[in-house]
């Protein structure tokens, strides 16, 4: 990695370290997820202000090479785009929050996701232009798995490619997907039915993205899918999002 680094990224997460210092973790287009230490960021608002507030878009300075245990030096950071309208709302604040954990989660150190970003970026831009919808997170979260990777496959069983026929079937995370009938017998652990409307849904979304958000999400195929998607999700990541909790508190608000 270079010595000097000017980049765009939104910020995924900050923490406090001593009396006025932060670790701050980045998504950067062209660089991916980058961890960097602001010296006396909590006291020095020439440098900093309030760019490093999570889910703002910033131009960042950086120097140094990273690798191993060492960080980069954040010099210095201006926001780009703060999406002022998401900080006033408590769905739109726990989605926004939910979406860069998910970011980060999703990466490794280093690599290069610039669809990630740049979904990320469009997701908050809806976030910050309308009220938080429980279609457009569902929509964010099947992009987001596909552009790190890990996104599952809904056209056919996860297991065998056969066809899945009409009716329900029955959702493996474990497996990467809904399984048909000869295949739901072995499926791995996290299991759940899935209605032929909840798939119908996963489908529209997954090859919709966020613009296919913009429908209702309701009933029984908006709770299928909700939790669905949770379950691949804490398989994929290994665990279950710290936001999600802050997330379900509040899911009453998200619009229909």
């Amino acid at each position: 990695m270079p010595g000097e680094l000017k980049l765009m990224a939104v910020v995924l997460r900050t923490v406090d370290h001593g009396e006025a210092d932060r670790v701050v973790t980045l998504l950067a287009r062209g660089h991916g997820k980058l961890a960097a230490f602001a010296r006396a960021a909590r006291a020095s608002r020439k440098r900093f202000g309030g760019a490093l507030e999570p889910f703002t878009l910033v131009k960042a300075e950086l120097s140094g090479r990273g690798g191993g245990d060492r960080l980069l030096r954040l010099d210095s950071v201006a926001p780009e785009r703060a999406f002022h309208a998401i900080r006033g709302d408590l769905a739109r604040i726990a989605c926004a929050a939910y979406a860069t954990e998910l970011a980060r989660e999703l990466t490794r150190d280093h690599e290069p996701h610039d669809e990630l970003f740049d979904l990320l970026v469009d997701y908050l831009g809806r976030l910050d232009a309308a009220p938080a919808r429980p279609a457009t997170l569902r929509a964010f979260e099947l992009a987001a798995l596909a552009a790190a990777g890990f996104q599952p496959r809904l056209d056919a069983c996860a297991r065998c490619g056969a066809p899945l026929g009409e009716g329900a079937v029955t959702f493996a995370p474990a497996d990467g997907g809904p399984l048909c009938e000869r295949c739901a017998p072995h499926a791995g652990p996290g299991r759940l039915p899935l209605s032929a409307e909840g798939l119908a849904a996963l489908r529209r979304l997954q090859a919709g993205g966020l613009d296919a958000g913009e429908g209702p999400l309701a009933g029984a195929a908006g709770r299928e899918s909700r939790e669905a998607l949770e379950r691949f999700l804490t398989h994929t990541v290994g665990h279950r999002l710290q936001a999600r909790r802050f997330l379900d508190e509040v899911g009453h608000l998200l619009a229909d």
